[in-house]
Formats: C-alpha cells, structure tokens, sequence
C-alpha cells in the first residue's frame, strides 16, 4: 500500500509539472478515454521515480538520503533530456523548463523515497 502512494505522489508531481511550468508544453491534452503522451509519461516517470528505494535496498548497499537524492537528479535530468528528444506529446522548450521540470520532479522523488527510506528502518527497529 506504501508503494501505491508512493506512485500515485510520484505522477501527480510529473504531471502537475508538465501541465504548469512554463517552459514545458504539453502537445497533446488528454481527454478521456484518450490518453496522451502526457499521461503515459507521468505513469512511466512517475514508476521509475518510486522504485529509487526498492532498487537501492535490492542493490544490499545502504541506503542514505545522499544516495537517493543523486538517484533522483539523475534519473529525472536524464528523463527530461530524453523527452526533449523524443516527440512523446510533452516538448521541453527551453533550458529554464528543462532545469525546473526535472528539478521539482526529483525533489517530489527525493521526498517520497525519503520517507520510505525512514519508514522501513523505523519498522526494522520496533520489536
């Protein structure tokens, strides 16, 4: 149930993200039962962005905020380069929208997996 929430935070950021910043714009506005690029970039940023704890924990290394928060930038700078690139439905038009987008996105990451993190050592250590 964690990791739903952890999910649903995670898009509603990239979301909320495309559809407001300036500097990013969204082509094609979804209308259902069409789903736009939009969208499927959301759900798939959004998955990819929740699973930074998990895979970090999976890795049997430990995990620090340092680590997640470089995971986070990495991940979400890497993801907006290749949005730029690639005609999915969301174009990144300039360096600002490029730099806010993918920052906001990887602070929301940061925080979700943050809190994970101190979720489940705080249960490893009750008796």
């Amino acid at each position: 149930m964690h990791y739903l929430k952890s999910l649903f935070a995670n898009f509603l950021t990239v979301f909320f993200s495309d559809h407001i910043l300036s500097g990013i714009e969204v082509t094609n506005h979804t209308k259902l039962p069409h789903i736009g690029g939009d969208l499927i970039l959301a759900l798939a940023l959004g998955l990819l962005n929740s699973l930074i704890c998990p895979l970090l924990q999976l890795s049997r290394t430990e995990v620090s905020a340092l680590k997640i928060a470089l995971v986070a930038l990495i991940l979400n700078f890497a993801a907006y380069g290749l949005v730029k690139l690639l005609p999915i439905g969301v174009n990144v038009t300039s360096v600002e929208g490029y730099i806010s987008a993918s920052a906001i996105v990887a602070i929301g990451s940061f925080l979700t997996n943050f809190f994970e993190m101190k979720r489940q050592s705080s249960t490893k250590m009750e008796p």
